[in-house]
């Protein structure tokens, strides 16, 4: 897939956007490699990055160096940076699950509710988010998801 960034003031959002997914997909990356590969100027990206860095969505990390000069920052995804949860709605029951900024499954847990009502299953994923949530004291949970058959 390849992501293109946009220079009008209204992509702001979309380049922020595709920065981070560049840094998702192929971190450790060095701010010059995702200009190059978003097509947005090395400025930019610095600003996005710092932007990401101030909000604790990504990590900035140097090597040692091995030779003359220092090798360039590289940034990866911070997983403790947000969190979000997904809900998996079925005619048995209910899945949830808390999941990382690098897409890992921190916790899940299911309940049974066969054929449950709209306010009983709202009820239940209510219920379900909080003990999800509770499980990362002071994350942030970002978004929430849900899935229908």
């Amino acid at each position: 897939m390849a992501l293109r960034g946009t220079n009008q003031e209204f992509g702001r959002p979309y380049n922020r956007r595709i920065v981070l997914e560049s840094i998702r997909l192929h971190g450790p990356i060095a701010r010059g490699e995702i200009a190059r590969r978003v097509g947005l100027t090395v400025q930019t990206v610095s600003t996005i990055v710092r932007e990401l860095e101030d909000q604790d969505y990504i990590l900035s990390l140097r090597e040692e160096p091995r030779g003359r000069g220092l090798p360039p920052a590289t940034l990866r995804i911070n997983p403790e940076g947000g969190y979000a949860v997904g809900i998996h709605i079925t005619p048995l029951g209910i899945s949830a699950a808390l999941i990382n900024l690098s897409g890992d499954v921190i916790e899940s847990i299911y309940r049974e509710a066969p054929n449950a009502t709209p306010d009983r299953a709202f009820e239940l994923i209510g219920a379900m988010v909080v003990e999800l949530t509770r499980l990362r004291a002071g994350g942030r949970v970002l978004g929430v998801g849900m899935a229908l058959p």
